[in-house]
């Protein structure tokens, strides 16, 4: 094979390379979990129910790995970039090194999740919600469903970053944001009757989350908070009477498979967008 096209090979294949030793651990670990809370027999039960859209699942993360992560990166590198090279950024260098690393990185995972409880409010809007609603389309609800998500959906939880970053919080706070957010993700998704007790004041629950993907639409209006639930409890829209034994998903059909998810935002918004033609008077 020619070198060039050897190493076009590797760019490709390397990011997924990357992901799986974390999501082969994930993997292991929620089994592991789900094997402790629910009985091997019961967990193995849920595992087979889920895989069909685990599948889905897996099919996006891969998509996501070598298209949608690589460019929605850049876009951000990019963005970054040129707040600070313009001074458009809040924030400075002496204000991070008087507050320390560790208060730096928990003041922007703070930040980062209140923008991200607004950003989630907005993305369940009437123009979002097409693209949204692929990620509320698993009705088995397993840690992979955080992976199910539309590129434009993405795209806008990125708006995360770069709003911290508008906001002057360093890229190494920045990285250390984005992994609390994405793994403690993973957590509230995961198929687990956890509400967490008394941290639950604190902090967002798998059940407090299971709420939020409920199949109805009043419920599914709470619990939009990644991390913290105080968000939540703030703004009135927090949500946990217990476990969440109710139906999950959407009612709507999204299309078959990865391809009919990709494609159902757009199908969606291109036939709000179309002007009705005039009907002729056939009397005329």
């Amino acid at each position: 094979m020619a070198p060039h096209l050897t190493e076009a090979l590797r760019r490709v294949v390397q990011p997924l390379i990357d992901q799986a030793g974390p999501l082969l651990a994930c993997a292991l670990a929620f089994a592991a979990l789900a094997w402790l809370t629910k009985g091997w027999r019961d967990a193995l039960r849920s595992a087979r129910a889920a895989a069909g859209e685990a599948r889905i699942n897996a099919t996006m993360v891969v998509v996501d790995a070598i298209a949608t992560g690589p460019l929605l990166a850049i876009g951000v590198a990019v963005v970054v970039s040129t707040l600070a090279s313009r001074g458009l950024q809040l924030g400075s260098a002496p204000l991070w090194a008087w507050m320390g690393r560790w208060p730096t990185i928990a003041a922007a995972v703070v930040v980062g999740d209140f923008l991200g409880y607004w950003r989630h409010r907005v993305q369940h809007s009437r123009w979002l919600w097409p693209a949204h609603a692929v990620h509320h389309s698993d009705r088995q609800l397993t840690w992979l469903s955080l992976e199910r998500m539309h590129p434009i959906d993405r795209a806008g939880t990125l708006m995360d970053m770069v709003l911290l970053s508008a906001l002057g919080f360093p890229v190494w706070a920045l990285a250390a944001n984005a992994l609390v957010r994405h793994y403690w993700g993973y957590v509230i998704h995961a198929d687990l009757p956890w509400t967490l007790g008394r941290a639950n004041w604190v902090f967002n629950s798998p059940a407090m989350h299971r709420w939020h993907h409920a199949r109805d639409v009043e419920i599914a209006g709470h619990n939009f908070a990644t991390v913290f639930s105080v968000w939540d409890r703030a703004f009135g829209t927090y949500y946990q009477p217990g476990p969440c034994a109710a139906p999950l998903g959407v009612d709507e059909d999204l299309g078959e498979g990865a391809l009919g998810q990709y494609a159902h935002p757009l199908k969606t918004w291109l036939e709000a967008a179309r002007i009705p033609r005039p009907r002729l008077n056939s009397e005329a």
